[in-house]
């Protein structure tokens, strides 16, 4: 999945002398916590980043903290607190490189450029729902997560026992690496997850969720 599919195309943008005040106000009446702050070139052209501002960047003027800028108010302009540079994705980027990105440098949002015009833009919510997306939970399921030898083939082996049982695959994740082995968890398309998860045990799986049941 790219960042192109889940990314936010009506972009709401503010120049950078727009006051803090209005800026507070138009994330209240819009509901979006951030904006990307676009300057106008002077030789025409599509305008330029310059910053993006965030409403927890807004919380910190006039606050006791010290991140806070004692000498910047509400009639301040935005460029007084905006961030810049600015991290910016690209539409074809894999959602899952933006997200560590946006996970490394502890951001909620990155502006989505394409060709120096500003696109898009995505955010860690955005994320969460690809996450939910890709993991096929959203439908009628089970969650299966087996321990595999990491070795060529134990993962097709472990899909085609599944397959047998009639059962079919919406999802393959990885939870977990250890020396030698891999997690996987599989969305699977049966709401009985615990009678394949019996049946695979019986063929000799790690079969880690879901737990066995207790014996009578």
């Amino acid at each position: 999945m790219l960042v192109n599919e889940i990314m936010t195309r009506q972009v709401v943008a503010i120049g950078p002398d727009t006051p803090i005040r209005d800026v507070q106000r138009l994330m209240e009446q819009r509901n979006i916590r951030h904006f990307p702050i676009l300057e106008e070139r002077s030789g025409g052209g599509a305008d330029r980043l310059v910053g993006i501002v965030s409403d927890r960047d807004l919380r910190l003027v006039g606050a006791d903290h010290p991140r806070a800028k004692a000498d910047v108010g509400a009639l301040d302009p935005v460029r007084s607190v905006m961030v810049a540079p600015v991290l910016v994705a690209h539409p074809e980027d894999p959602i899952e490189e933006t997200a560590k990105t946006l996970r490394d440098h502890k951001i909620g949002a990155m502006p989505v450029m394409d060709d120096g015009r500003l696109v898009g833009i995505v955010t860690g919510i955005d994320m969460l729902d690809a996450l939910i997306s890709m993991s096929g939970v959203r439908g009628a399921s089970s969650r299966l997560e087996v321990e595999l030898v990491d070795r060529p083939g134990a993962l097709a082996g472990l899909l085609d026992r599944v397959a047998s049982r009639n059962v079919n695959v919406s999802s393959v994740m990885t939870s977990r690496a250890d020396e030698g082995s891999v997690a996987f968890v599989l969305r699977v398309g049966t709401a009985d997850g615990h009678g394949l998860a019996s049946h695979l045990r019986g063929l000799g799986y790690n079969v880690l969720w879901p737990p066995e049941a207790p014996e009578a």
